[in-house]
C-alpha cells in the first residue's frame, strides 16, 4: 500500500533537499534512483512540484550522473539574481565518501532544466578527512556561506565553513564546530554530521544534522547556539526525532515564511517493490523554553482524516487522544496485531516486531498518524516515526495500572 499523504515516487528516494517556493508553488528536490528500489552510487536529484509538500507531482530527474559525476548526492539550492543554483556533492567511484562540491544553474524559471558548472570546493587538506559531503548554502547578511559535513581524524565530526561574495569563488574559513565521537553526554553525535543545516527559529540559531558512524546512520539531532562570522557555538544539544525511520531532514521556509522541516523516512517500502522510501509530513519548528519543538503543519492537517480508536483506518488518518498511563494501543490487520504502543508514565514505547522505540512523555494530548506503511506519533513537540504494516484499525486494551495513571 502506498501512503496517501507521505510523498513517494516510483523507484528509490531518500534525502529531501532544496525545497523552494516560487509563486506559491513548492519545488521539492530529493535523492532519487528511477527504475530501482535499491540505493546506488549513481543517484539522481529528483524533482516534484505541488501546491504543498504533500500534493506533489513527480517531474522526473533534475540532475543526473554524467559529465564527470558518478553520483549526484545531497546538497541545497539558493536563488540570486533571479537564478536558482544547486550546490551538490559530486562523487566519483570508488572514493565516494570524500566528495567534491559542484554547482549547477537552472536554465528556466520552472527549475526543470539545469546546466552543470564547475567544481567550486574540494575537501581541504590537513584535517585527515575520511568523509566530506552535503553542502548547505545560505545568505548570511550579504555574505554567502556554505556548511559541509566532514569526518575528521581520530573520530571527530566537523562542520566545515566556507564563504563567498559571488557564489563562484569560495574561501575555506575553517571548522565552524566539531565534537568527538567519544563524547556521550548529553547525547552522542557520531563521527560525521550528515546533511548539516542551519536555520533561525524564534531568535535562536539551530543546527540540525544526522548522526553517522562506521558507515551507519543512527538518527537526527539538533543544537541550539549562536552563529557568527563562520562559527557556530553550541549552547544545547537535543534529539530532533525518535525512532529508526527519520533521517536526513531538510529545513526550509514555507510559503508563509515559517521555519519547517521534512525528514526522509527509512525502511518504508512497497512489498511489491515498485517504490522505496518516503518523506515525512511537514513540521513547523519553534523554540520553547530552550527546546526545539515540532508541530504538525496545517497543510498536513488538511490531508488527514480524523478518526477515533476502533474506527476503520482508510487512507491517511489521525487519532487525537489523551493518553493514560498503562494504556495500550494496538494496530490490527486481518492477520492480527502488527504493532503495539504502550503508554508509560514518562514515555511511549512502540513495538514493531522485535524492535522497540520510545518517545518521551509529559502531560497533555497526543496524535497518532497512520498512512499505510507509515506511523508518526507526536506529543509535546516531539515526533517518533516508524515503518509498519498497514493497519485496518487501532484498538485499545488497558494495562493493570491504566485507571490509576494520568
Amino acid at each position: 500500500m502506498r501512503p496517501d499523504a507521505h510523498f513517494t515516487a516510483d523507484g528509490w528516494i531518500n534525502d529531501p533537499h532544496g525545497f523552494v517556493v516560487i509563486d506559491g508553488e513548492y519545488h521539492v528536490f530529493f535523492q532519487y534512483v528511477p527504475g530501482s528500489t535499491e540505493w546506488e552510487t549513481g543517484i539522481h536529484w529528483g524533482h516534484a512540484v505541488g501546491p504543498d509538500v504533500l500534493s506533489l507531482t513527480l517531474l522526473g530527474s533534475a540532475l543526473e550522473p554524467g559529465d564527470g559525476d558518478d553520483g549526484i548526492w545531497t546538497g541545497s539550492i539558493v536563488t540570486a539574481d533571479d537564478r536558482a543554483r544547486a550546490f551538490y556533492t559530486a562523487v566519483v567511484s570508488p572514493e565516494t565518501q570524500v566528495g567534491r562540491i559542484r554547482v549547477a544553474t537552472a536554465a528556466d524559471q520552472e527549475l526543470r532544466s539545469w546546466q552543470k558548472g564547475p567544481v567550486v570546493v574540494d575537501a581541504p587538506e590537513g584535517l585527515g578527512l575520511t568523509a566530506f559531503r552535503d553542502p548547505f548554502v545560505f545568505d548570511d547578511d550579504g555574505v554567502w556561506r556554505m556548511l559541509v559535513g566532514g569526518a575528521m581524524a581520530d573520530g571527530v565530526a566537523g562542520l566545515l565553513s566556507y564563504s563567498s561574495s559571488d557564489l563562484r569563488a569560495w574561501h575555506f574559513d575553517g571548522v565552524a564546530a566539531s565534537r568527538s565521537s567519544l563524547a556521550q553526554l548529553p547525547i552522542w553525535t557520531g563521527e560525521l554530521w550528515e546533511c548539516p543545516q542551519l536555520i533561525s527559529v524564534d531568535g535562536h540559531d539551530v543546527l540540525v544534522f544526522s548522526v553517522w558512524a562506521a558507515d551507519t546512520g543512527y538518527g537526527t539531532v539538533y543544537a541550539l547556539g549562536r552563529w557568527s562570522a563562520g562559527r557556530f557555538d553550541v549552547e544545547r544539544w537535543g534529539d530532533l526525532a525518535y525512532g529508526a525511520s527519520p533521517y536526513a531532514p531538510t529545513v526550509y521556509h514555507d510559503a508563509s515564511g515559517r521555519p519547517c522541516i521534512t525528514f526522509w523516512l527509512r525502511d518504508v517500502v512497497d512489498p511489491d517493490r515498485t517504490w522505496a522510501g518516503a518523506h515525512s509530513l511537514p513540521w513547523v519548528l519553534s523554540v520553547v523554553d530552550g527546546t526545539l519543538r515540532l508541530t504538525l503543519h496545517g497543510d498536513a492537517t488538511r490531508h488527514l482524516r480524523s478518526v477515533d480508536i476502533d474506527d476503520r483506518i482508510e487512507g491517511a488518518c489521525v487519532i487525537r487522544w489523551s493518553p493514560r498511563t498503562g494504556e495500550v494501543l494496538e494496530g490490527h490487520t486481518e492477520t492480527g496485531v502488527v504493532w503495539t504502543l504502550q503508554v508509560h508514565q514518562d514515555e511511549f514505547a512502540l513495538d514493531v516486531g522485535s524492535s522497540r522505540w520510545s518517545l518521551p512523555r509529559s502531560n497533555g494530548p497526543a496524535a497518532l498518524i497512520l498512512d499505510g506503511p507509515v506511523l508518526e506519533l507526536t506529543h509535546d513537540g516531539a515526533v517518533l516515526a516508524a515503518a509498519v504494516a498497514a493497519s485496518d484499525a487501532v484498538r485499545r486494551r488497558r494495562g493493570a495500572a491504566a485507571d490509576r495513571g494520568r
